[in-house]
């Protein structure tokens, strides 16, 4: 039941909201408690049971909060109880991460084989006509329904071959490595990616391949994002399988799209890139490596900036300027984390100035030695050439 039920709204006071916010807590904790001693709890759909974490309880009491001002817009009560400062619940701060360069190859690779995962082998010898033109149509990367579309057939039947043929069911081509190659190796916005239209892309150019993004932060109205040529070539292969694919390719189509040729959503990049992710760290473990860090296209963002700044000797406005960034705090929040790397070889420079000064010492005459023996070698002394 819920926990206002019956309640009128001009008697929901503060103590009223601030029992609601303490149940919501309790109960999450109780819950935690519960799992962590084995308990295997269902909600009323006999689902798992998942928790509330801080940052949605959070969200339900700014919910809850929304309800309330609408009833003082609308004149049912005279003030707001639930704005105040102690219905505030503080999540903590996400753990902002990026990939280091090899994880990021790990992970465009393995969405490109995703990619090439629903292409099936042809259909076995002997197999019947459904089967066989299932397998043509897959091959040229459609989904599901759509096979089953372009050979009046039920989806189901499809499904069934794509099966038996060893296929990725389900969805068809959509662009998994341009994907992660533009959010990785430019660093955009995952919303700008999604708006991304084939006529901002330029390929071929005096200046380079580049893509304009409108940006409301720059003088112009938009900025200009350099590709490498990396990118570039997976960019031009992508539109390219698009044409013969049949989906719509003029300038201002949508560069990634959906299966329909729409706009794609925000929660499908997401699940793309996680699914990457997935199979990268597979492989990854494979090798005996550690996996990727919760992977999501803002962790490639962040990912590009470590890049960047390296490659382009921390050049913060070049950077800047590449992702869009008015304010330096997330390029230099980037930036702190990646001295932070650097200052651990530290330890590493203090044994080597040691050991060279000892090396020196062992390499001079004995009679030498015995006259310095005493004497303490500063390691600047123990320092010759250019690094002196």
């Amino acid at each position: 039941r819920a926990f206002f039920g019956g309640i009128p709204v001009e008697e929901i006071d503060a103590d009223l909201n601030l029992a609601y916010k303490e149940k919501l807590l309790k109960e999450s904790r109780r819950q935690r408690e519960a799992l962590e001693a084995g308990a295997d709890l269902r909600d009323r759909r006999h689902r798992p049971l998942r928790p509330l974490g801080l940052r949605m309880i959070s969200h339900i009491l700014q919910t809850h909060k929304a309800i309330l001002e609408s009833a003082v817009e609308d004149r049912i009560v005279d003030h707001n109880t639930a704005a105040g400062k102690r219905m505030r619940v503080k999540p903590p701060k996400p753990k902002r991460t990026f990939l280091e360069m090899d994880e990021l190859a790990y992970l465009i690779d393995a969405a490109a084989d995703q990619d090439a995962a629903m292409l099936t082998a042809p259909a076995p010898e002997g197999a019947g006509a459904t089967a066989t033109a299932v397998a043509q149509l897959a091959a040229k990367g459609l989904s599901a329904g759509q096979i089953a579309e372009e050979i009046g057939r039920a989806k189901s039947t499809v499904t069934y071959h794509l099966r038996n043929l060893g296929a990725d069911i389900g969805r068809g081509y959509v662009g998994r490595r341009v994907i992660c190659e533009i959010l990785g190796r430019c660093g955009p916005r995952v919303g700008e990616v999604q708006d991304l239209r084939i006529g901002q892309v330029r390929l071929h150019g005096k200046d380079g391949p580049r893509f304009r993004i409108p940006d409301a932060k720059t003088e112009a109205g938009e900025r200009e994002v350099e590709m490498s040529p990396v990118t570039a070539e997976a960019v031009r292969e992508h539109i390219d399988r698009l044409r013969r694919l049949g989906l719509p390719t003029g300038p201002d189509d949508y560069l990634i799209p959906n299966l329909r040729g729409g706009r794609m959503t925000r929660k499908r990049i997401g699940q793309i890139v996680r699914e990457a992710a997935e199979l990268a760290s597979e492989r990854l473990a494979e090798k005996g490596l550690p996996p990727l860090p919760n992977t999501t296209p803002h962790t490639l963002r962040r990912t590009y900036i470590s890049i960047a700044l390296i490659a382009n000797k921390f050049d913060l406005k070049y950077v800047m300027d590449q992702v869009g960034h008015a304010d330096s705090t997330m390029t230099m929040d980037v930036y702190a984390q990646l001295q932070k790397r650097f200052k651990r070889s530290h330890g590493v420079s203090f044994d080597r100035l040691v050991r060279e000064a000892s090396e020196q010492v062992k390499a001079l005459p004995a009679a030498v030695a015995g006259a310095v023996g005493s004497v303490a070698v500063r390691p600047q002394d123990a320092l010759v050439g250019p690094e002196r």
